[in-house]
């Protein structure tokens, strides 16, 4: 911890200065003093984010109380301004993954994969993503994420995997799930945090609305081409040792010794299934609004006399950090809508771009974005920084501003080459250590280039072909 001090005093002291650099730089044409000062804090921000000295909630909040201090807007509408959809939605979601994850469906999935695939590991991976990538439809990547490791963790143990970087099978499993985790939370607005965040952006400040079914629609012909790619990826670069026969051997023992399922686990997943159901109908029927559905839901978990989730691990297990960030990343947001901020990062850093054609920006922004949420590890905060200026700069050139959402989406949730967004530290950082930074880059950077270019040229096709925006 002494060792780290330093930096983090260095590091905050930089940041400081810069706000202060930025308070006796002239304000540029076109851009209020308030504005300014946003955009100064904001590059303290970030530079805070990505060394964090402080935790980066807590960086996130005393970013959003700078908006009330220079009276851009009042206490009571920052706090007010920053709430999202997305913030209520995790509420249930939360309750679902923990369902999943104290219930004997993970352990039914597992051992239903080991029997298909047998001792030959590229089918237990690509059944193992697959599954993870469904689940994904309604568990935020993060928390699927530590619900699905646990149980990689038990094949590899069963196999008499050895910790370190030193097995092939590990690093495949480890990775798969992560990367599966960021692929299937795409299906669904629900998926990811991020997802609805991006979408309660672009609303807010364009009021332009991508449906439940539009954004599955687009979330399925990217689950179609990015699982097989990644799992592809995967399973040439590490070539995964086989899992031996005594391994699945003793997974199946502990299925059959489950009974069939009981009524809290089929009064659990009735609840996820109409709730997913009636989600999907919202998209034609405004009345199944989304957080009202969600919300029932969330009490029907808990409902007497059914057990399907602990309150005391619901509140305890539940990354409530996610939804604070959100808030927090909500409430600057509004910050830079008021102040005009957001329209003149537009219209001066993205400038260059105006006389280029749409295709080429949006792959270029598509690069981008993908570099900078691998560099900064805040999914919530990369969609709070590129949604707004981004999705301007794409209606400003005549493209297809759904299509930008959803990209934004995705670089804002996934991070394929590096391990610092949390899905994938959450493995790195574990003691085990089964894969280095570099193992994750040289697989990562195959998804990386595909996801670019589908949501940089076929998303856009296939937006126009639907209709949308």
């Amino acid at each position: 911890m002494r060792e780290k001090l330093p930096f983090k005093v260095g590091i905050t002291a930089i940041s400081i200065l810069i706000v202060i650099v930025t308070y006796l730089l002239p304000t540029p044409e076109g851009l209020v003093f308030e504005g300014k000062m946003l955009l100064g804090i904001l590059v303290a921000c970030v530079i805070m984010w990505i060394c964090e000295p402080v935790p980066i909630v807590v960086t996130a909040w005393a970013f959003a109380a700078a908006v009330p201090l220079m009276g851009i807007l009042s206490s009571g509408e920052t706090w007010a301004s920053g709430v999202s959809v997305a913030m209520i939605v995790c509420l249930p979601c939360f309750a679902f993954a923990l369902f999943v994850q104290y219930s004997s469906i993970s352990l039914r999935i597992i051992a239903f994969i080991l029997k298909w695939a047998k001792h030959d590991s590229k089918k237990v991976l690509a059944g193992l993503m697959l599954a993870t990538a469904l689940l994904s439809l309604i568990i935020d990547d993060l928390v699927l994420v530590i619900v699905m490791l646990p149980f990689a963790y038990r094949i590899l143990d069963e196999n008499k995997t050895p910790w370190g970087n030193k097995s092939n099978l590990a690093k495949a499993l480890v990775l798969g799930i992560a990367f599966a985790s960021y692929i299937g939370g795409w299906i669904t607005p629900v998926g990811s945090v991020v997802n609805i965040l991006a979408m309660g952006f672009a609303e807010q400040a364009f009021g332009i609305t991508v449906t439940f079914a539009n954004w599955m629609v687009l979330g399925i012909i990217m689950n179609i081409v990015l699982l097989p790619i990644s799992w592809f990826a995967i399973v040439k670069i590490f070539k995964p040792e086989p899992i031996s026969d005594e391994a699945i051997e003793r997974i199946q023992k502990e299925r059959s010794e489950i009974s069939g399922f009981g009524k809290d686990e089929i009064w659990g997943m009735l609840v996820i299934v109409v709730t997913l159901a009636l989600w999907i109908a919202g998209s034609w029927f405004p009345q199944l609004d989304m957080t009202v559905i969600g919300l029932l839901a969330l009490f029907l978990m808990f409902l007497p006399p059914f057990k399907c989730v602990s309150f005391k691990k619901w509140c305890d297990e539940s990354p409530w950090s996610v939804v604070m960030l959100n808030w927090a990343v909500g409430c600057f947001v509004a910050g830079f809508i008021a102040t005009g901020a957001m329209v003149w990062l537009v219209n001066t850093a993205f400038a260059p771009l105006m006389g280029l054609p749409v295709i080429v920006v949006m792959i270029l922004v598509a690069v981008f974005a993908c570099v900078v949420h691998n560099i900064l590890p805040a999914g919530a905060a990369v969609a709070g920084l590129i949604t707004i200026p981004v999705c301007g700069l794409v209606i400003g050139l005549g493209g297809n501003v759904t299509a930008a959402i959803f990209m934004c989406a995705v670089f804002s949730s996934a991070a394929f080459l590096l391990p610092l967004d949390l899905c994938v530290y959450v493995a790195y950082s574990n003691e085990r250590k089964y894969f280095s930074p570099f193992d994750e880059l040289k697989v990562g950077w195959i998804p990386s280039i595909a996801a670019i270019l589908m949501v940089s040229i076929v998303l856009p096709l296939v937006c126009t072909a639907m209709g949308l925006a």
